[in-house]
């Protein structure tokens, strides 16, 4: 019931582990997951139902398929683990778990994190080495109710490692936690050669503790960012004008980054999402379009409008509803999101396989 997470994502790298409890290796209901985000942002999730074997499994089950779906609107981490108290509290009064839920900004160099009574993560920092736990408001477990989330935003820098586990990990009978939080600091900060590497390293220095009988989930992620050589962005007025405004200056930077082949791709692409946002964008506001270069370029439009897009059913004599048809035929991925500040749409297209990459990408 665990996820594949995918070892590249925008601007991270991850790495995984899930260890059953040793008792006959009973299962619990801790997991980990990865969830990709509009502005080439990623969601990092790791949590914890309380109790072990089948139902707690299922439970777990539940509650990742719920996180998923939030993740995907794009909610801020406070008021997702808000949503999902309340969805805990409706399943039933065993729904019990804690959970940590942290969105990474590759662009912005940010952690926007959120607790629900779970372990503190451990940043690690590239500059030096150095290891600490990120202080966050403690919250109290989903399922329990009444109790506020806090959103944290944390600053990091290319190259940091994020590191997040069930209390499995650090918690041993007869033994104060913050023994096994120390170690987790320790071992996290030790230099390793690739990102499993790291995540074994964590495992020697901790799971092989006698006495573990919890199961445990670990999560970690490599900050690397992206560079401001690979983001290119511009604000348009949301006039008919703008879609071919969008176009040359599209052309122009595939041009730049070695990327003519996929010119009239991404210019059609980006002309339907540019289109569509000046047809549904609030007065006033402007239409912001992005492109991102990573292992594909993602093109990304923003309006101030509140209103989902959606794949519609177009006839012969409609003359509109193929935009999006149009983006779905020739994008290997694509989504929308609603903010704070309106609507998203982006897509991804694979780069070439001589395309040269990342004039600004970080090491």
């Amino acid at each position: 019931m665990l996820p594949q997470v995918a070892p590249r994502l925008p601007g991270c790298d991850t790495a995984t582990r899930y260890l059953p409890g040793t008792l006959l290796g009973r299962v619990g209901g801790d997991w980990f997951d990865t969830v990709k985000l509009p502005g080439s942002r990623t969601a990092l999730v790791v949590g914890d139902v309380m109790g072990h074997g089948i139902n707690s499994a299922a439970m777990m089950g539940q509650l990742r398929t719920a996180v998923q779906t939030m993740a995907a609107l794009d909610l801020p981490p406070g008021q997702l683990l808000r949503s999902l108290d309340d969805l805990a509290q409706r399943l039933g009064e065993h729904y019990l778990a804690t959970c940590l839920y942290a969105v990474y900004d590759p662009i912005g160099g940010e952690l926007a994190l959120a607790n629900a009574g779970h372990v503190p993560p451990v940043l690690v920092h590239a500059e030096d080495g150095r290891s600490e736990l990120i202080d966050l408001p403690s919250g109290a477990p989903i399922g329990v109710g009444g109790v506020p989330f806090e959103t944290v935003r944390v600053p990091v820098a290319p190259g940091d490692r994020l590191v997040m586990c069930t209390d499995g990990l650090v918690e041993m009978r007869g033994e104060d936690i913050g023994v096994g939080l120390a170690t987790l600091c320790e071992s996290a900060a030790h230099p390793a050669a690739s990102m499993d590497d790291a995540c074994d390293t964590v495992i020697r220095a901790l799971a092989g503790r006698g006495g573990r009988k919890d199961d445990v989930a670990l999560l970690m992620a490599r900050l690397n960012g992206i560079g401001p050589g690979d983001v290119a962005r511009w604000s348009l007025d949301a006039e008919p004008r703008a879609a071919g405004r969008a176009r040359r200056l599209t052309r122009a930077r595939l041009a730049d980054w070695g990327l003519d082949d996929l010119a009239d791709t991404v210019e059609l692409l980006v002309s339907e999402l540019v289109t569509n946002a000046v047809r549904h964008a609030a007065s006033g506001r402007p239409v912001e379009v992005r492109l991102v270069r990573t292992d594909v370029l993602q093109c990304e439009v923003a309006d101030g409008g509140y209103g989902l897009p959606a794949l519609l059913a177009a006839g012969p004599g409609d003359e509109h509803g193929r935009g999006l048809r149009v983006v779905d035929a020739l994008a290997r991925e694509w989504g929308a999101g609603r903010g704070a500040d309106g609507t998203s749409v982006w897509c991804e297209v694979p780069l070439p396989r001589t395309a040269s990459r990342g004039a600004g990408r970080w090491p």
